[in-house]
């Protein structure tokens, strides 16, 4: 079976190559300019994470485990396809056989795609409900949401994770209608999650405001709730813009194999995703002004080390 997925994904590949050398070029090249810039922006990201003090322990820990997700498409899947994107294009040019590619090659590429996938897709809707439990709760949140218990959550998320890609690869039949439903639940929720956000901090907002009855601690601590409930919203807004396409491209092409067009689409929306690892890091440091701060310092301190190195 996972020879079958295998083959099936390597035409597509070599059609993609015969017909839109141009598009496969830029795929490449852009693939492997932004697995860089993932790489290297996650790794400030994940720096200053570690080294932040005004981000709640709980909070970090669901941001580190989205940022480990994006450092490893980064390093892994988004690299991964532009060296393969590459060697095809030079390979097709000189009409040597591409067949090695299978099985491992491609088996391994789509692994780790469709587990960070997941692990990025469960992390999201996991700050979400998170920031829902923060707004709503109040100072009960901490008593209900502690360290410990993120901790096995995430576990689970990323266990929960390893089984779904590889299930994929070796039952994609079975997998595929399962997962395109979890994923339209998984928005479906997220979404609600937020709306409900909203609300709860529109309702807090108009009682600090206009009937101003709060103790200060408490208004410091709903203000603060409500800031990282909107920090949060925007990493799920683009998590959501980025990875969205891909589902309408993938059906487009799947009812229709041989119009080339659908195929560009899809892999266009496979870019789509990767890019979403690459614009992470830009969300917390415009919305976490301790973690751009820290990124800024580490920036500053790299051409010294190279200065100390020459």
């Amino acid at each position: 079976m996972a020879e079958q997925t295998c083959t099936r994904f390597l035409d597509q590949w070599i059609k993609l190559v015969s017909h839109r050398r141009s598009f496969s070029l830029g795929f490449s090249v852009l693939n492997f300019g932004f697995s860089l810039v993932a790489t290297l922006g996650n790794l400030l990201v994940i720096r200053a994470l570690m080294k932040t003090s005004t981000i709640p322990t709980t909070v970090k820990k669901l941001f580190l485990s989205l940022a480990f997700s994006d450092l490893a498409v980064g390093l892994c899947s988004q690299l991964m396809t532009a060296i393969i994107s590459a060697v095809m294009l030079k390979m097709a040019s000189s009409e040597d056989d591409v067949a090695f590619f299978c099985p491992t090659v491609l088996i391994v590429r789509l692994y780790f795609l469709h587990l960070l996938a997941a692990a990025s897709f469960l992390n999201i809707i996991v700050i979400a409900f998170d920031r829902l439990l923060a707004v709503s709760l109040h100072l009960r949140y901490q008593e209900l949401v502690t360290p410990i218990r993120v901790t096995i959550v995430l576990v689970s998320l990323w266990l929960t994770s390893c089984i779904a890609a590889f299930l994929y690869i070796f039952l994609p039949k079975g997998i595929e209608m399962a997962a395109g439903v979890f994923s339209v639940l998984g928005y479906v929720l997220t979404t609600m999650a937020y709306v409900r956000i909203y609300k709860v901090v529109k309702y807090h907002q108009n009682q600090i405001y206009s009937q101003n009855r709060l103790q200060n601690a408490q208004t410091r601590e709903a203000l603060r709730q409500r800031k990282s409930a909107y920090s949060s919203l925007f990493v799920c807004v683009l998590f959501l813009a980025c990875y969205f396409p891909y589902f309408p491209c993938t059906i487009l092409y799947t009812t229709n194999t041989t119009e080339i067009s659908f195929l560009v689409a899809h892999f266009a929306s496979v870019f789509l995703i990767f890019l979403n690892s690459s614009l992470n890091p830009i969300v917390y440091c415009w919305r976490y002004r301790e973690i751009r701060q820290i990124v800024k310092s580490t920036m500053k301190k790299i051409p010294r080390l190279d200065e100390n190195m020459t």
